[in-house]
């Protein structure tokens, strides 16, 4: 065990050192943590380091929260999971034929409001109440006949919000505080509305070129859908009750890690019929990945203030030393003195564009969700034929093939899995 903890710490090490990574990480098996630490910054404006008791906002991993308040309003008897919608929303014209399961399963049909073209203009900067995006919400034809499949939707668990507060009589805030954070003593959770102090919540941060302020979203309105903070710590406490039945019964709780064929149940992505729940939580700023080895007892938890972070492979890397299967190992390397041909990489490599500025190398590439970020590049490695350059911030690798004439050829970018993707230079940069 000492050296699965010695190559944890190494790992994490190693992408600290190379600043790809900003946030904090804790490792649990059967029973005892292993590894928790802090990297990087909870604040660069104000330079607060992490710890592993930082607070971070957990974007979509709020769902199983949300999932588990309703399966307690259903041990209590105040709903039933097989009860159609229509009881709380009499005016929704679908109501009859979507369950409240068909929600927490995400195979109600009903189309994600966070796809919206004006959601990420303009919507989700501005005040908002549960009410008023239900009402959006009960105006959306189906896509897809309740049941029938899988499609993962915010619309679901916006309206399991609402009737865990009209089924409790309760805000949603104030049910999960007695519900689930009281009762499994959570020190450092709770539902951020964005006006109430939150001591130690890390800010949300994104790149371009540099680290930067994120986008700004009013946390009026995610509640249970993505508006859960907490910290690396805590979410293992919340690991350790889902494991022991600490919530609701075992027949209950059985429910949430298990889908009936399909991959997405109670507030969790269901691998190996329920021997692997995961989920992945991101919101502006922040990426968060959780994962629960249910028969192992391993739980990874990887939460990031820095929105490009690849959280789900840290998180498998994680997993993968501990249970003792292969991983890609980061490898170290230093800067070299810049290449004489440098500035002739410029170029378009679509979608991947490299420019040269003030001294320096950058790429934009578009990266999660499609959003081109631009980072710089750092030369280290060189040959007459190819020129290799690591990116800033997040671990993948730029080989420049090159001419004689140090002309770029092409250029192979492999992520932080391995992946390698080539893409054919097409023109010179217009000036």
């Amino acid at each position: 065990m000492n050296l699965i903890k010695e190559t944890l710490h190494n790992y994490m090490n190693q992408l600290d050192k190379h600043q790809y990574f900003n946030g904090s990480v804790l490792v649990g098996y059967k029973g005892e943590v292993l590894f928790s630490k802090g990297y990087g910054q909870a604040s660069y404006q104000y330079q607060i380091p992490s710890t592993s008791t930082t607070k971070y906002r957990v974007g979509s991993l709020t769902k199983a929260f949300t999932a588990m308040a309703i399966l307690i309003l259903h041990e209590q008897g105040k709903l039933s999971i097989e009860d159609t919608i229509d009881a709380f929303l009499p005016e929704y014209k679908h109501g009859h034929k979507i369950s409240i399961e068909n929600l927490v399963m995400q195979t109600s049909g009903i189309p994600n409001f966070t796809s919206a073209p004006d959601y990420w203009t303009h919507k989700m900067r501005l005040p908002n109440t549960l009410e008023n995006i239900i009402s959006e919400i009960v105006e959306m034809e189906l896509d897809f006949e309740p049941g029938v499949e899988m499609d993962y939707s915010n619309s679901n668990y916006h309206l399991l919000t609402f009737i865990v507060e009209k089924a409790s009589g309760q805000t949603y805030a104030k049910f999960i505080e007695d519900h689930i954070i009281n009762v499994i003593g959570l020190k450092n959770t709770g539902v951020d509305n964005g006006r109430t102090i939150v001591p130690n919540l890390a800010t949300g941060h994104t790149i371009q070129e540099e680290i930067i302020h994120t986008e700004f979203i009013d946390m009026s309105f995610p509640l249970g859908t993505y508006g859960i903070y907490s910290t690396v710590e805590d979410l293992y406490v919340w690991s350790q009750a889902l494991l022991s039945n600490k919530l609701v019964d075992a027949q209950l709780q059985a429910k949430m890690f298990h889908a009936n064929g399909m991959p997405y149940s109670y507030g969790w992505f269901v691998e190996e019929e329920g021997e692997i729940v995961s989920h992945f939580g991101d919101i502006n700023g922040f990426v968060n990945h959780f994962t629960i080895f249910v028969e192992e007892e391993l739980t990874v938890i990887v939460l990031s203030n820095l929105n490009i972070t690849p959280v789900t492979h840290i998180s498998e890397t994680l997993a993968n030393i501990v249970l003792g299967k292969p991983y890609v190992e980061m490898e170290d390397f230093n800067r070299i003195e810049k290449p004489l041909s440098l500035e002739l990489l410029t170029g378009d490599y679509a979608p991947v564009k490299v420019d040269y500025s003030n001294g320096r190398l950058f790429a934009t590439i578009p990266k999660m969700y499609g959003v081109p970020y631009r980072f710089g590049l750092t030369p280290v490695n060189a040959t007459n034929t190819t020129i290799v350059c690591k990116s800033e911030f997040i671990n993948d690798t730029y080989t420049f093939e090159i001419d004689e004439s140090g002309e770029p050829l092409l250029v192979k970018v492999k992520n932080c899995a391995g992946v390698e993707t080539n893409y054919t230079f097409l023109e010179r940069n217009r000036r």
